[in-house]
């Protein structure tokens, strides 16, 4: 049997273990609600940017189609090299939200012929992707960290350009993101989008998903999107909707950026919530066991001192005197 001192280090470790990973679930759970809100609050802007795009579309596929697809943003190409954005977090203590992430990721590679990675460029947001990256081979751009807590815009035009630079100078002829989508508090997927060439029903669709479908915030859904019905509105646009879209575009683009941030965001601190509340769980179980040991040992220990005192009393008066 373990002696009680050892049961007692084992004890003092396992508090201190309990009382870090339930700091953590508390800083995880408050990190959660912000990026729910910083996405939340910026839905009316990101919606009515994507209906004045969409009125714009319209009204140039009704008098000049031609003129969509003159946009390099939106005109389609033969495929020769494609970016590839992998959104992970720094560091570890997030449960399944990597290895969820980094699993669609391999299986999307390993359906290509060969498994040959010559014609994907990557671009890594988070640590633990760029690592994964490197693992296999991959040619690497660049990697971005400490993007875990994103709370404006500004903190992605960086990453934006980078992708809008290298698909207009041709670097890469598509552009597509493995990141983490946030349904619930207890439930993320792992989703593959494309991000270039846009498309503006893609767009809808992403935007759409930044509302959680339960929780807090899942009856906003219909208040913020309504009932649109599509119907392009009667705009004077002004100096061209050629000039409006080109202008609207890169901004557009860094808003669904923004917004795959966001939802990683959300989802990482959602999942080191969940996996710190286990290990809360968990600690706390085996406290309870623990102790329950130290005090049957303890027990045990104060019998057997009062038997050998007993004992050695009555071998010392057999008489009983």
């Amino acid at each position: 049997m373990a002696s009680l001192t050892h049961l007692k280090k084992r004890l003092g470790g396992i508090r201190s273990i309990n009382q870090i990973t339930a700091a953590m679930e508390l800083v995880a759970a408050t990190k959660m609600r912000k990026a729910q809100e910083v996405a939340l609050s910026t839905r009316p802007y990101a919606w009515s940017a994507l209906e004045l795009l969409g009125n714009i579309v319209r009204s140039l596929e009704a008098h000049k189609p031609e003129e969509v697809m003159k946009s390099p943003l939106l005109a389609k190409r033969e495929m020769k090299k494609t970016a590839v954005l992998v959104v992970t977090s720094d560091k570890g203590l997030v449960g399944s939200f990597n290895s969820s992430v980094l699993r669609r990721l391999e299986k999307f590679l390993k359906q290509r012929k060969n498994g040959n990675l010559d014609d994907l460029l990557f671009v890594a947001v988070g640590q633990k992707g760029a690592d994964f990256i490197k693992k296999k081979g991959g040619t690497l751009v660049k990697t971005f960290t400490n993007y875990g807590d994103i709370v404006n815009l500004g903190e992605v035009e960086e990453l934006s350009s980078l992708l809008v630079e290298g698909y207009l100078r041709r670097e890469w002829d598509s552009a597509i993101v493995f990141s983490a989508n946030f349904v619930s508090a207890l439930r993320q997927e792992a989703v593959m989008r494309e991000l270039l060439p846009m498309d503006f029903q893609k767009l809808r669709q992403i935007v759409q998903e930044v509302i959680p479908e339960t929780g807090r915030y899942s009856d906003l859904k219909s208040k913020i999107l309504g009932n649109g019905n599509g119907r392009p509105e009667n705009y004077l646009i002004e100096p061209s909707p050629r000039g409006a879209l080109e202008r609207l575009l890169p901004h557009l683009f860094t808003v669904q950026i923004y917004h795959v941030m966001l939802e990683a965001n959300a989802s990482e601190h959602s999942a080191r919530r969940v996996a710190m509340k286990n290990a809360s769980d968990n600690a706390g179980e085996l406290i309870t066991a623990l102790t329950l040991r130290y005090n049957r040992s303890r027990q045990e220990l104060i019998t057997k001192e009062l038997t050998e005192i007993t004992s050695t009393v009555a071998a010392l008066n057999p008489t009983g005197k």
